[in-house]
């Protein structure tokens, strides 16, 4: 059953998309479609365009989300602004803070802990045997930065960890 008022935001899609209506008129920047997503596991992204594109992980709490909304508004002020070099620099941040966004990293999601632990990559340096940790294929030579500036270049090498527990890494 619809609502009785049509500006009666009806689920949390429309809440966000509400959000973002009233904050554009008020500081006079860019329509956005806001778009909820299960499949991305952290924060949120802005595609610019006309209308903007702003997709936010249904993973985070009602308040996560409307943080990360708020955000996202930021990006579409500044693009409005600056455009695309904006990005998180100097006026971005203070259009954020204008807008109330909390200026952190996005949140770690449950289901983003989990995406890094099935897919973490373990590289062991051979000079120094740190371990690095890594969530994506180092491409091209794999050299330990840390070696390398002390003057001895040694390479590393992809290591396989058996796990003792949830997320615990066996050395």
């Amino acid at each position: 059953m619809g609502s009785l008022f049509p500006d009666e935001p009806a689920d949390e899609r429309d809440l966000l998309q509400f959000l973002y209506d009233r904050l554009a008129a008020r500081f006079h920047f860019g329509v956005a479609e806001v778009r909820l997503s299960d499949r991305k596991l952290t924060g949120g992204e802005i595609v610019y365009g006309r209308p903007h594109r702003i997709t936010i992980s249904s993973h985070l709490s009602a308040a996560e989300r409307e943080d990360t909304l708020r955000h996202e508004a930021a990006h579409a002020w500044a693009f409005t602004l600056e455009g695309v070099r904006a990005g998180h620099g100097p006026l971005f941040r203070r259009l954020a803070r204008d807008l109330g966004a909390t200026p952190r990293k996005a949140p770690l999601t449950k289901a983003l802990a989990e995406h890094r632990r099935r897919n973490e990559i373990f590289y062991r340096c051979e000079g120094c045997r740190y371990l690095f940790r890594r969530y994506r294929l180092i491409r091209g030579a794999r050299y330990c930065i840390r070696c390398e500036r002390a003057g001895r270049p040694s390479r590393l090498r992809r290591v396989r960890l058996r796990r003792l527990g949830p997320g615990t890494p066996d050395r």
